[in-house]
């Protein structure tokens, strides 16, 4: 029947099942490539940072998200990472289930933007906290290929979420009540200024852990808080007086 003709019954209408074979590739791209080759031969990270901005970035990127210019300098990064966020899940990537939850979580790095979702490894005291610092789990060197599974797992280093080990039994405390509703008051008005917080990154992260669950902070953490807040206000008023200068009040070229 050609194409054209019109049907005047539904049974005239005809139908067959068959598949379309498919293929695509997706590559790298030119930074990404250089990400993988590092974690393949050194077993590093690479980071990108813009000369503009100031800002690094990982994976290595090629463009600046925020200044849109090419980054150039690229180089590799040695500290341990931390969790910023993670989950449990009991189905594997096919869907069916496993005999023991899967631990994924996002790490990030002070100071660097961007960050790595991956596996988490609970280690022996099976207890995960935002904040932990951790370290890559990687395959032999022989074994790698360049790809994301080259990293087995995130490891703990340290039980401790905060960013400075306190002694237990000789940190200060600071006394409970007031004190506490401050706390979570300054880390709201914080969170709620748009102060960029990638170089604090890990002490916030550090400081939510712990004031959401109601814990206490050392005289260190108060004054940390409180220096991160006296940040938070005048970036806020920076934003504000920006906002409110005249066209005729800034100078041209």
């Amino acid at each position: 029947m050609p194409i054209l003709e019109k049907l005047t019954q539904q049974s005239q209408a005809r139908h067959w099942t068959d598949s379309i074979p498919l293929e695509f590739h997706y590559t790298a791209g030119v930074a990404g490539e250089e990400f993988r080759r590092e974690l393949r031969d050194n077993g590093r990270f690479l980071v990108s940072k813009c000369s503009k901005c100031k800002s690094t970035y990982i994976p290595a990127r090629m463009y600046c998200p925020s200044c849109f210019i090419e980054m150039k300098d690229q180089f590799p990064i040695d500290k341990p990472g931390y969790v910023y966020s993670f989950t449990s899940v009991n189905r594997d990537r096919a869907g069916a289930d496993t005999e023991l939850p899967i631990t994924v979580g996002l790490v990030k790095f002070e100071g660097v933007k961007g960050g790595i979702v991956h596996l988490l490894e609970k280690g022996d005291s099976d207890r995960l906290s935002i904040g932990m610092k951790v370290t890559p789990s990687l395959k032999n060197p022989s074994e790698r290929t360049g790809a994301i599974t080259d990293i087995l797992a995130f490891k703990p280093i340290s039980t401790e979420s905060s960013s400075k080990t306190v002694e237990v039994g000789k940190a200060e405390r600071w006394e409970v009540g007031a004190g506490e509703n401050q706390a979570r008051s300054l880390l709201h008005s914080i969170e709620e200024s748009g102060y960029p917080v990638e170089e604090d990154e890990m002490t916030i992260s550090s400081l939510r852990s712990k004031i959401s669950k109601g814990e206490l902070l050392t005289r260190e953490e108060d004054r940390l808080l409180h220096r991160l807040g006296d940040k938070a206000r005048e970036w806020r008023k920076a934003v504000k007086s920006s906002s409110e200068t005249e066209p005729a009040d800034t100078l041209s070229g």
